[in-house]
């Protein structure tokens, strides 16, 4: 018998605005994704976007737009991890976005909003299960459709950002760092 631990936000003021949009329904979803970001990027330790701008993530992009198949994506994404030896949060999101993105018809502007929604999926879950029964989410299927929500509009303002052109360790950066600061600095 296994046992599941949920490893929630840090208790810091940036986290407490974001959570407030878990329950209060009258805190708008933009609003909701703005704080999520700004508090994810003002973590002293696990900073997502720092994880995801990684050159490693982009190689994972890279091997996504050329793999002719999930299994042969699953079997590239692999051994480029085990002989770089840097699995972390930000590669098993980088996977995520990977497989999911082979279903596209331009698999390069999937995969860097599918990072994102990934990312953005992860953030939310650390805490959400918490405000289950309060306020917007009063069933778990309310969760389900309340973080949806806040990934969509992820996707949706991280497709206003230009994509980057090359899947190169620079290219990625800059393309993080610039839907990292649209998400931050978003009107409602």
């Amino acid at each position: 018998m296994g046992t599941s631990i949920n490893q929630s936000s840090p208790h810091t003021l940036g986290w407490s605005a974001a959570q407030a949009g878990y329950s209060n329904d009258k805190i708008p979803i933009p609003r909701v994704a703005t704080e999520v970001w700004r508090a994810a990027v003002n973590q002293e330790i696990g900073n997502v976007a720092q994880l995801i701008a990684q050159p490693i993530v982009a190689r994972i992009g890279a091997l996504a737009i050329e793999a002719k198949s999930a299994a042969d994506l699953s079997h590239a994404t692999a051994r480029l991890l085990s002989q770089s030896k840097q699995s972390s949060l930000g590669t098993e999101i980088a996977r995520r976005a990977a497989i999911q993105c082979l279903s596209f018809p331009v698999r390069a502007d999937a995969y860097a909003e599918r990072v994102f929604a990934e990312a953005t999926a992860y953030l939310v879950s650390r805490d959400l299960p918490g405000f289950v029964g309060l306020g917007r989410t009063q069933t778990v299927g309310d969760s389900m459709e309340f973080r949806s929500a806040v990934m969509n509009h992820v996707v949706n303002l991280a497709r206003t950002v230009e994509q980057p052109k090359t899947f190169d360790s620079k290219s990625w950066a800059t393309h993080v760092r610039n839907v990292v600061k649209r998400l931050r600095s978003q009107d409602e």
